[in-house]
């Protein structure tokens, strides 16, 4: 037997180690085969979302809520209050290796909101800020 499949085990060992060890995000995944801004760029439905202060989650509220977040750095967010549908768009980008800005016109003028990404899956998209956690999914 010759040294050179101990030196292929090591270096893959090696690999897979530095490889998976790391995410940069804190609720994962490790590991993903296509890129994140291809991951995040579809529609997501709210599941839910927490007060970061009080500790209350919301799961009931977000029925018709959709956040459309397109590759070419555009979104949409539609949201519903008291049966009234508001839809706001702008745009989107990420900012360093784990966070997300988006900005676009408000009835106050233009609104700039940062979310640290905690999760970025093809199904999953979970994000926070200082008030709040928010868990989106995509079917």
């Amino acid at each position: 037997m010759t040294k050179y499949p101990k030196i292929y085990t090591f270096i893959l060992i090696a690999f897979v180690s530095v490889n998976f060890s790391c995410s940069k995000y804190e609720d994962g995944p490790k590991i993903s085969l296509s890129s994140k801004k291809n991951r995040i760029s579809r529609e997501w439905k709210t599941e839910y979302a927490t007060n970061l202060a009080t500790g209350i989650e919301h799961s009931a509220d977000f029925a018709g809520w959709l956040l459309i977040i397109n590759e070419d750095g555009a979104f949409s967010n539609q949201i519903i209050y008291d049966l009234v549908q508001t839809t706001y768009s702008g745009n989107w980008e990420f900012i360093g290796d784990n966070q997300i800005r988006f900005s676009f016109n408000s009835a106050t003028g233009e609104q700039i909101d940062f979310y640290t990404i905690l999760r970025l899956s093809r199904k999953e998209l979970w994000v926070k800020n200082e008030y709040e956690e928010i868990h989106y999914y995509s079917d």
